[in-house]
């Protein structure tokens, strides 16, 4: 006679089999898909009080500005390249910003054309996947001005193609706030002025984010 310990096993190996496809089921991936493209832009402006005194003025603000332009761009590039634009949305919960079902966050490669990136309406990559969206990040910009100080705009472009859509509904938007340690002044305040630009990148999209509505 078989004892009730063996029975007990038996049955207990058994419930393991029948319920494994159901928790493998739950573990299942979202069948929706949000693709993220980080930019590889980086653009910067400097104007001081003479950008008020019309086109005269503003020539001869952005002559004198010329090369801390360029240089503070160059910093952005590197400071917020793509690789930290992801790591910064990383801190957020993506999928409940922009109001999306349950979704996988699938992060792509740059794409350079801006014509592309900013016109195109059809899929960016190879996905055939009915529940689909795109984000885009378009521009990193920061800017100096006389009066309004120190801030970073940031543009985003949500491409909505759910519902098996091929030719995408578009939502174009920006998001802009206030900076007061980037760029650092000496090389001691490099890692807080780093990352308050990317704290202030994330406001940013959280400021765009707020601008798309809930699929109906």
């Amino acid at each position: 006679m078989m004892k009730f310990s063996t029975i007990s096993k038996i049955a207990a190996l058994f419930a393991v089999c029948v319920t494994h496809p159901a928790m493998a089921q739950d573990a299942a991936a979202p069948e929706c898909e949000l693709h993220v493209f980080p930019t590889l832009e980086g653009q910067a402006m400097t104007t001081s009080l003479l950008s008020g005194f019309g086109i005269i003025g503003a020539v001869a603000d952005a002559a004198a500005n010329k090369d801390r332009n360029i240089s503070e761009a160059e910093y952005l590039k590197e400071a917020l390249g793509p690789r930290l634009q992801i790591e910064a949305l990383k801190s957020l919960d993506l999928v409940t910003e922009l109001k999306l079902q349950p979704s996988q966050i699938i992060y792509e490669t740059p794409i350079a054309d801006r014509k592309v990136s900013t016109k195109a309406t059809n899929r960016l990559s190879s996905s055939t996947a009915p529940c689909y969206v795109e984000l885009l990040i378009t521009q990193n910009f920061y800017t100096k001005r006389a009066i309004y100080g120190r801030s970073l705009n940031n543009r985003f472009i949500f491409k909505d193609f759910r519902g098996g859509k091929t030719k995408a509904k578009l939502v174009k938007g920006r998001g802009g706030n206030g900076l007061s340690s980037f760029p650092p002044k000496t090389t001691d305040e490099t890692e807080a002025a780093e990352t308050e630009l990317r704290e202030v990148f994330a406001k940013n999209f959280v400021e765009f984010a707020k601008t798309i509505k809930a699929a109906k």
